[in-house]
């Protein structure tokens, strides 16, 4: 399996093998802690040969470096199917609604495929400056 992308976006959506992603960023602001971010996504784009198509466990979470976490881990399958041809990809567009943003530091997005880590991005929660 080849991770294609894997990023934190201000919108994301798959629709019909389509993945639609817009705003990349690994920095969110805010005026004063604690805050709460109203909205933001999570997209991926996963590429898999033939002799690993089928289900597949998938894991998301965001932790700091003590292990804590920003949100509770999510966690779901993936059906990758493809016939006919050598690979087949599979989308993941993820909506996080209300994140709390307890003050500033540093976070690692995480993406595990069936138990091992494939992905991470860096998310970076500073004090928003005038």
């Amino acid at each position: 399996m080849t991770v294609e992308l894997f990023a934190l976006c201000d919108f994301a959506q798959e629709e019909g093998g389509k993945l639609t992603v817009l705003g990349l960023f690994d920095t969110l602001c805010a005026r004063e802690f604690p805050a709460v971010h109203p909205l933001f996504c999570v997209a991926a784009r996963l590429r898999f040969p033939v002799y690993e198509l089928g289900r597949h466990a998938v894991r998301f979470s965001i932790e700091n470096a003590e292990g804590q976490e920003l949100i509770p881990a999510f966690e779901g399958g993936i059906a990758v199917e493809g016939i006919g041809i050598d690979s087949a990809s599979s989308n993941i567009a993820l909506r996080l609604s209300n994140v709390p943003l307890p003050g500033e530091g540093i976070w690692r997005a995480s993406l595990s495929v069936d138990g091992t880590e494939v992905a991470q991005a860096p998310l970076y929660i500073r004090i928003q400056r005038s």
